[in-house]
């Protein structure tokens, strides 16, 4: 009888361990869909300019693959249509040096977001701008949606703002004097609409915690929850601004300004919030008319529908650290007047 259980407890404790091993290997095997998601999209972003970048792009990119934002969306619809498009290079030819550093990288469900630092030499043209042969670095942002292994959205947003200002250039004129203004959509919806949502399906996570105070910050007050941090910024730290570039070359101009100042009846509208871990991303569209002065260039009181993307590091539950980008080339642009157009780089004298 004793050899008998001595070999039953044998037999049930190597099935238990061959039980465990099994287990350990299927965690350590097979990555949540959130990861695969995250691996997919590093390996793109870090391809991307490069001469490498097609064959990533077929590999993981969907046939129906869209695109619904270019990371250099302005310079690109400036050059659209005219001389500038037949100048321009591939961008493997105008900056062949390119590289890509992630610095943030999360996922969500089907979504992925980062922020990377690009860095190159500007050696041929680029969207109508000749060779400068200057060195630059500069923030991107980039958000994606997947199935099945594969990337069937993108969205990008580079620093043009801080492109044109590192490489001394202008945006190219066009020789139809045209400015091109990219389209904005309806593809945004309310704060406070998307608020609602998500607090009607609480969850007890730190990532709906986070997700719900990213939509709060631009909700209606009479909208937040009771729990929403009061008064003030709910983040301890600002790393970035939305308008760093405008406000530092404001500084190099030696003129006063405000971005709050130059804009009347603003509502922001949110495209994608996610969060994982201690980090949360929004991704939205400021809406508003520039009736005021910003930074010595006078208003239009045209209508502004640039974006921003905020990513959120949270300590627990208290928001620490926010860090943003904004479309400042593109919020120059909708101004629209001479000031605004040739306020990044400072213009030749005349001869």
């Amino acid at each position: 009888m004793a050899t008998r259980r001595t070999t039953l407890k044998c037999m049930l404790s190597a099935a238990a361990a061959v039980s465990f091993c099994l287990g350990s290997l299927v965690v350590h095997a097979a990555p949540t869909q959130v990861e695969a998601n995250k691996a997919i999209v590093e390996r793109y972003l870090k391809a991307m300019g490069t001469s490498g970048f097609e064959a990533v792009r077929k590999e993981v990119q969907a046939k129906d693959h869209k695109l619904l934002r270019h990371e250099f969306e302005n310079l690109k619809y400036n050059a659209e249509g005219s001389e500038l498009a037949k100048l321009a290079q591939p961008d493997v030819k105008a900056i062949p040096d390119r590289s890509n550093t992630i610095t943030r990288l999360l996922g969500e469900g089907d979504m992925v977001a980062a922020t990377l630092k690009v860095k190159g030499t500007h050696k041929d043209n680029f969207f109508g701008i000749p060779a400068t042969g200057k060195s630059f670095e500069i923030d991107e942002a980039a958000v994606f949606k997947l199935a099945n292994g594969k990337i069937v959205e993108s969205w990008f947003m580079a620093e043009e703002a801080r492109l044109l200002r590192q490489i001394g250039a202008p945006l190219p004129a066009r020789k139809d004097g045209k400015v091109i203004v990219p389209p904005h959509y309806n593809d945004t919806r309310e704060f406070d609409v998307a608020l609602k949502e998500l607090m009607a399906n609480p969850v007890d996570t730190p990532e709906y915690r986070h997700k719900k105070v990213l939509l709060a910050y631009k909700s209606k007050p009479e909208n937040r929850p009771a729990d929403y941090p009061a008064g003030g910024k709910p983040y301890a730290n600002l790393l970035r601004g939305g308008i760093d570039n405008i406000v530092e070359r404001g500084a190099e101009l030696n003129v006063q300004g405000s971005h709050g100042q130059s804009i009347k009846d603003r509502q922001d509208t949110i495209a994608n919030v996610i969060a994982e871990g201690n980090l949360g991303m929004f991704q939205f569209r400021l809406n508003a008319v520039n009736a005021g002065p910003l930074y010595g260039i006078p208003a239009s009181n045209n209508d502004v529908h640039d974006w921003e993307i905020g990513f959120a590091e949270f300590d627990g539950d208290k928001w620490n650290n926010a860090w943003y980008l904004g479309d400042e080339l593109g919020f120059l642009l909708s101004i629209g007047n001479k000031e605004a157009l040739n306020y990044l780089v400072s213009q030749p004298a005349a001869k």
